[in-house]
């Protein structure tokens, strides 16, 4: 059988990294039957676009004059079924060393102009390359409408670059990952999403079991700033806080057990 293969961006600068975990989660969920090659931006060297168009001119025509990194990124590319792009959402769209790299497939577009079929003007594209691509993301706000910049500039990226968008994962309220267990059926999803991925797309439906909150925002907020204040006070408030959560959740699975079992 062949493999198919996953380009894999993490762009999370952060060790460990939340982001990161939700990347390999969704990779697992993929199976067996893919070779991944994942790249860190943050740790290689790879140069801004510079806007000099080298690449579209007939000599150099998909040539970029950078010889750093991002050629490692290109050519896993131009092999590449499965595209993700995983990246902490920290001012409102893609951290600069993520952005950067986007930038970059700048080399992927020919000069020529023509009408898109999605309406206005687009650039044909070279290599032949259409992998199916998805985003993964995190952010530190309870509200899953923080992500409204990133979501849609995603999707646009997608099509503007011949890439087929396949879906979304998305975590508001990051900073309950710290708490044990709460999001234990969240990474179970996300492992779905993987294996959704290899069938066709990300359902919407895992899409928002995903992104489904495990406590109220008012709660997390108070959380999360206890956390930062730090000292006993911080410490003690956050843990209360996480307890409260705990207790709410096996509440709810108590009565998602006893609905099953009338039903």
């Amino acid at each position: 059988m062949i493999r198919k293969k996953v380009l894999a961006i993490s762009g999370s600068l952060r060790k460990p990294s939340f982001t990161e975990k939700m990347l390999d989660l969704c990779l697992e969920g993929m199976g067996n039957e893919i070779e991944v090659q994942k790249f860190y931006p943050h740790k290689m060297k790879i140069g801004p676009c510079l806007g000099c168009w080298k690449c579209w001119q007939t000599k150099t025509a998909g040539e970029c004059i950078q010889k750093d990194d991002f050629q490692i990124i290109l050519g896993a590319y131009k092999q590449a079924d499965y595209l993700l792009f995983a990246a902490p959402l920290y001012i409102f769209t893609f951290p600069a060393t993520v952005k950067n790299i986007l930038d970059r497939f700048f080399i992927i577009l020919k000069p020529d102009q023509a009408a898109s079929p999605r309406g206005g003007t687009e650039h044909p594209k070279r290599f032949g390359c259409h992998p199916k691509a998805v985003l993964i993301s995190s952010c530190g706000f309870p509200e899953v409408e923080n992500f409204d910049y990133l979501s849609p500039y995603f999707r646009k990226v997608c099509g503007d670059f011949g890439w087929s968008w396949s879906g979304e994962i998305l975590i508001s309220a990051a900073g309950i990952a710290n708490v044990p267990n709460l999001f234990n059926d969240k990474y179970e999803f996300i492992k779905r999403a993987g294996a959704e991925l290899m069938s066709g797309q990300v359902s919407k439906d895992t899409t928002d079991q995903i992104a489904e909150p495990v406590m109220s925002a008012g709660d997390y907020r108070k959380m999360a700033t206890a956390s930062f204040q730090g000292g006993l006070r911080g410490r003690t408030k956050t843990i209360s806080i996480a307890m409260k959560a705990i207790y709410e959740m096996k509440k709810r699975a108590s009565k998602r057990e006893v609905e099953s079992h009338e039903s």
